[in-house]
């Protein structure tokens, strides 16, 4: 009795021994297959591209306008930095609510001036890209609650994987303008040109105007 058990207790561990041997591992193309990857975030999302003062991220998309100031710009990998830190302030409330801040000085920049596909077409010739049927204004985003997008929604970080469409490829300016064309439209490129050509616009009429449009005016020295 005692040796059939040993017979039968040694043609168990020896069954065990030849399925273990021959299990195969997972391959390489099932481990990595894309249904296995988790999916990756959006370029801006994490780490934000911008935070509010508070410290609260800035949203890809929103149907609120913000609150506080904002601080553009916090995860930029644009080289041309250099010893300044690349993030900026922005105070979105002054922007769209006091006339000084506008282009003439005497009335209330527009939402289309930075948010430029917010409305049905454009008269600006270089503009190509508009994703909604009426005008974005105040009123308008408090009546319809369509989102508005960041500005990181089109314009990507020079390290993002290109496609067809993102980041934008250059802008070639009207000729009146003698601007030339502005590469790659990265954030960092559309952020400069619109903020500096109102910015300049500003100093131009009214010289003690206190509108940055230096480097150190925006950005502080790193360490």
């Amino acid at each position: 009795m005692k040796l059939k058990l040993f017979v039968l207790l040694l043609a168990a561990v020896a069954a065990v021994g030849f399925l273990a041997c021959n299990s195969k591992a997972p391959t390489a193309a099932l481990v990595n297959s894309p249904a296995t990857q988790p999916t990756p975030l959006p370029d801006g999302v994490d780490p934000p591209h911008a935070v509010d003062t508070a410290g609260k991220a800035i949203p890809n998309e929103s149907a609120t306008q913000p609150d506080k100031p904002i601080i553009l710009a916090k995860d930029s990998d644009d080289p041309k930095s250099g010893e300044l830190k690349p993030e900026a302030a922005f105070d979105h409330v002054k922007h769209s609510t006091l006339p000084l801040y506008g282009a003439d000085g005497k009335t209330v920049a527009a939402c289309v001036d930075c948010h430029h596909t917010d409305q049905p077409s454009s008269t600006v010739g270089f503009l190509k890209k508009f994703e909604r049927k009426e005008v974005l204004t105040t009123a308008q985003l408090a009546a319809s609650k369509e989102p508005v997008k960041s500005c990181r929604a089109c314009h990507f970080q020079p390290s993002a994987e290109e496609t067809d469409e993102y980041p934008p490829a250059s802008v070639t300016y009207p000729a009146e303008t003698k601007r030339p064309p502005s590469g790659k439209l990265t954030n960092d490129i559309a952020y400069h040109l619109n903020c500096n050509t109102c910015h300049e616009a500003a100093k131009k009429r009214d010289a003690k105007i206190k509108a940055p449009v230096t480097c150190d005016d925006c950005h502080v020295k790193k360490g």
